[in-house]
């Protein structure tokens, strides 16, 4: 019997094809309203919003810590913290200077994103892939937080297009920038850098194709094992790191695939198109398929990097091959969308008039309002093959429905959420130790974290005079057993705090 042969990989163009069609003046229009709308959101408010449980609350705690210099991004937040002091000592513009900083490295990743993907892929598809990144619901929240999570970020996208470079367009002169974005992943996410390196490690051995991965697997293996052995890793100090309790994995994917809502149907299409690219063994949806994979694992914010870069791949095709195959695809999941989305706006609307009535529901209409009319005018595009309509109104209900929930929504949220200070306040003792939360069941206890540290608290890990707790606010049985207790939201629902002696 004759042996069957293995498959072979479909080469494709290393490099973008070097003309692409015309930008209009009215798309370069687009874009920089879009990212006009996307920077307002990002800066809006960095300077009166209370720390975010989890990541941050535990990272300007680090940072305020003895222990500030054993972890770099922490060094540096310690470094930023005086001068946002200086501006106003009594808020949290304290915390200004290390989110600025976090946004700072969002915009450096989307630049290089921009500039190398377009190389790859072309600069129509990098344009539109950012667009969706930008319109997601998650995505833009971890460059307001002052948490290591965006330079993890910066990293990771980083080594990713520069290795594709290096191997498929043979730069060679991508080796460096891919050693200097290698160490700036693993110095904010040194486990999840190593896991990212091994999918080099995998290609190097096994694989079918005649590209070079050799060396750059050799580079990233061992600046990720060396930062791993001087720095350790980061622990709770970024929302996303590998080696927690309970793993993260699907938590990842839930909220990077919600995250995307506004474009669901693009999404949905490009996952469809991956599929079947990649069971034609085309070269770039098995990369990127693998990519998928490894981002997901090693839970690494690029991963939705990726499935934004999948859908703005289909909002290219679908005005441009004249037998796309997913249409129908595209046009049934924005549909259900539509649907699903009125019915979620009801029930904000039902909520926030609950919560916030008067100018609180007024706030979660206009928010809502716009998510569904642009989401309104996107499912029209489509149908009617409008472009303009099509694309505009799925970006912008992301971009615009995030800029209102900051703008007009959070406040009355951040009312609520500043129940670390009111919590001092009502306690009225002397500064003493305070038990460290648990990372896996009392994350949202971490938002007091910073708080306590700046007036004058010691944190240890166990034993120590006080500790937080936490309760439903309808829960009247845990009002005993001495301590201060003050009503507050973590996020969104509304919870009772205490500081309680040990």
């Amino acid at each position: 019997m004759s042996k069957k042969k293995r498959r072979k990989p479909q080469t494709t163009p290393a490099t973008a094809p070097a003309t692409e069609p015309a930008v209009s003046s009215r798309w370069r229009f687009f874009t920089w309203m879009s990212a006009f709308f996307f920077l307002a959101a990002l800066v809006v408010r960095l300077d009166v919003i209370t720390a975010w449980p989890g990541g941050e609350g535990y990272a300007l705690a680090r940072a305020l810590d003895a222990g500030w210099g054993d972890y770099l991004p922490a060094a540096v937040n310690h470094a930023l913290m005086p001068l946002g002091q200086a501006i106003d000592a009594n808020t949290d513009a304290v915390f200004l200077f290390p989110r600025l900083l976090s946004a700072f490295w969002l915009v450096l990743a989307a630049f290089f994103t921009y500039r190398w993907a377009g190389r790859l892929f072309g600069h129509t598809v990098s344009q539109l892939a950012l667009l969706c990144a930008g319109a997601s619901f998650f995505l833009p929240f971890f460059g307001k937080v002052a948490t290591a999570d965006t330079l993890a970020l910066l990293g990771h996208s980083g080594m990713l297009w520069t290795v594709l470079l290096y191997g498929l367009a043979r730069d060679k002169n991508k080796l460096f920038p891919f050693g200097v974005f290698v160490l700036l992943g693993a110095i904010a996410a040194p486990v999840s850098t190593l896991l990212l390196s091994l999918m080099l490690v995998v290609l190097a051995v096994f694989q079918r194709t005649d590209y070079d991965w050799q060396l750059p697997a050799v580079i990233s293996v061992g600046i990720s094992c060396l930062v791993l052995v001087v720095q350790g890793p980061q622990g709770a100090s970024t929302y996303w790191f590998y080696g927690q309790e309970d793993s993260r994995v699907l938590d990842l994917l839930f909220y990077g695939l919600l995250g995307m809502l506004p474009l669901a149907g693009w999404v949905v299409a490009g996952v469809r198109d991956l599929v079947f690219k990649g069971r034609q063994f085309e070269q770039f949806s098995l990369l990127v398929g693998m990519a998928l994979v490894v981002t997901l694992l090693a839970q690494s914010l690029l991963f939705m990097f990726l499935v934004a870069l999948l859908a703005g791949k289909q909002m290219q095709l679908y005005f441009r091959e004249p037998n796309y195959p997913w249409k129908d695809w595209v046009k049934t999941v924005s549909v259900l969308h539509l649907v699903l989305a009125f019915a979620g706006a009801f029930l904000i609307l039902a909520g926030g008039g609950i919560a916030f009535p008067g100018a609180g529901f007024r706030a979660a209409l206009g928010m809502a309002g716009a998510y569904w009319i642009f989401s309104l005018l996107g499912v029209l595009g489509v149908f009617g093959d409008r472009r303009d309509f099509a694309l505009g109104g799925a970006i912008l209900s992301g971009l615009l429905t995030v800029m209102f929930f900051w703008v007009q929504v959070y406040p009355y949220l951040e009312v609520e959420r500043s129940w670390p200070n009111d919590l001092l306040e009502a306690a009225g003792v002397t500064p003493s130790t305070l038990q460290w939360p648990d990372e896996a069941d009392e994350s949202e206890l971490s938002t007091a974290l910073p708080y306590f540290r700046q007036a004058g608290w010691t944190l240890v890990p166990e034993g120590g005079d006080y500790r937080l707790e936490h309760y439903p606010a309808s829960d009247t049985t845990a009002a005993g057993g001495g301590g201060a207790r003050v009503p507050g939201r973590a996020i969104v629902r509304q919870r009772r705090f205490g500081l309680v002696p040990q």
